[in-house]
């Protein structure tokens, strides 16, 4: 699931199926993000990571470490992804340390905002699915790009996912239907079915996350 997420964010992901093969993987490609369960096969994440460390192969990668174990030995100096996930936040982390400038190839916020009390630059976090060749979904991103023209831009982020480019593009919110309208931040997550023809739809949807059109 998490590999399917982070593709559809647009990275290169590659997997591996326990401690061994991650080391494998790292001795023969360099990586911007590790991302390790803790309990695997062959052992933990942590002495992955550790042994990864000691051949030289973590020098241009940042560490994340995925556990439901409250009080796990040796992470003191790794951090920490607590389950269960929440996907939404989950993908949010990996874009901030991703972009923190203490990562070697990137720029942007400080790595404290990983800790729980982190939060989104947005107000609101909106995905339109669409099918290209359907007039509902023209009509709906149409809408759409109209509607927002009332609202601040800095306040909401709105991707377009053309389901006819990318079949698979919308199984992380389970879409059966186009144009669907998602959103996924603030929680709780919120399906809107449609060519967004109401504007009393979309006001209604952001005015319950304290945005208001100007």
């Amino acid at each position: 699931m998490l590999v399917t997420a982070l593709r559809m964010e647009g990275h290169a992901v590659d997997e591996a199926c326990n401690a061994n093969e991650g080391l494998l993987r790292l001795a023969g490609s360099r990586y911007q993000l590790v991302l390790s369960d803790y309990a695997m096969p062959g052992g933990t994440g942590t002495w992955m990571l550790g042994e990864a460390k000691k051949r030289g192969l973590m020098d241009d990668a940042v560490a994340l470490i995925v556990t439901a174990h409250p009080n796990v030995k040796e992470l003191s100096d790794v951090q920490v992804i607590g389950k269960p996930l929440d996907l939404d936040y989950f993908l949010e982390q990996v874009r901030r340390v991703l972009e923190s400038p203490t990562h070697p190839s990137a720029t942007g916020p400080s790595p404290s905002l990983l800790q729980e009390d982190s939060v989104s630059p947005h107000k609101v976090d909106l995905v339109l699915y669409i099918s290209s060749a359907s007039p509902s979904s023209i009509m709906a991103r149409r809408n759409l790009e109209r509607l927002l023209t009332r609202y601040q831009s800095s306040e909401i982020r709105v991707t377009i996912c053309d389901l006819g480019e990318n079949p698979f593009g919308g199984e992380l919110d389970r879409i059966a239907f186009t144009p669907t309208l998602v959103k996924r931040y603030p929680g709780p997550k919120t399906w809107v079915l449609g060519n967004l023809r109401d504007p009393e739809v979309l006001d209604d949807l952001l005015g319950g996350c304290g945005v208001s059109a100007s």
